[in-house]
C-alpha cells in the first residue's frame, strides 16, 4: 500500500466526493455531492491546507482516502483536523485508515503543527489504538460524537 497526495491522482476525485457523501452525509445534509467534490477540488494540492491523501494498493487501485482541514464543523479554534476518513468495505481490516491517519500527522507536523485533532461518530477504538486521546464528547446536530487529539512528534 501506498500514501499519495490526491493532488497526484485527480482521477480519483469523483469516487471520493461519492463515498464521503454517502458516508458522512448525514453530519451536513445541506452538502450535496458536489459540494463535496468542490471541497476536494480545493484539496489539490500538498503544501497548504485543506488537502487530501489517497490510499493506493500496488496496482494502483484506490483502498481509502483521508484530509487534512484548517477547520471543522466542531471547535472551529483548533487547528489542523484529520478529516474523511474512509475505506470501503472490500479494504477494510488491512491497516488502511490508520495508514492514512498516520499519514497526516506526519504531514500536520511538516509546517509545524504540534497537534492534529479529529472527531468521529464511532471510530474513538480505532484511534486510540494508534496515539489519539479523546478530549471531549458532544453532540452535534443531534449526533454523538468524540473529540479526539494527538501529538504530531
Amino acid at each position: 500500500m501506498k500514501i499519495a497526495y490526491l493532488a497526484d491522482h485527480p482521477e480519483h476525485l469523483e469516487t471520493i466526493a461519492a463515498w464521503q457523501h454517502a458516508e458522512f452525509g448525514y453530519l451536513t445534509p445541506a452538502m450535496t455531492r458536489e459540494d463535496r467534490a468542490e471541497r476536494l477540488r480545493r484539496s489539490l494540492q500538498k503544501d497548504a491546507l485543506p488537502m487530501a491523501f489517497v490510499a493506493l494498493s500496488a496496482d494502483g487501485a484506490l483502498l481509502g482516502s483521508a484530509g487534512l482541514l484548517a477547520t471543522t464543523i466542531t471547535h472551529k479554534h483548533l487547528t489542523p483536523w484529520l478529516s474523511s476518513v474512509y475505506v470501503p468495505e472490500e479494504s477494510r481490516g488491512r491497516g488502511v485508515a490508520s495508514a492514512l491517519s498516520l499519514h497526516a500527522v506526519s504531514e500536520a507536523a511538516r509546517p509545524g503543527h504540534d497537534r492534529l485533532y479529529l472527531f468521529t461518530p464511532r471510530s474513538e477504538a480505532l484511534y486510540a489504538r494508534i496515539g489519539w486521546s479523546t478530549f471531549d464528547r458532544i453532540d452535534y446536530n443531534g449526533v454523538p460524537l468524540t473529540l479526539m487529539e494527538r501529538p504530531t512528534a
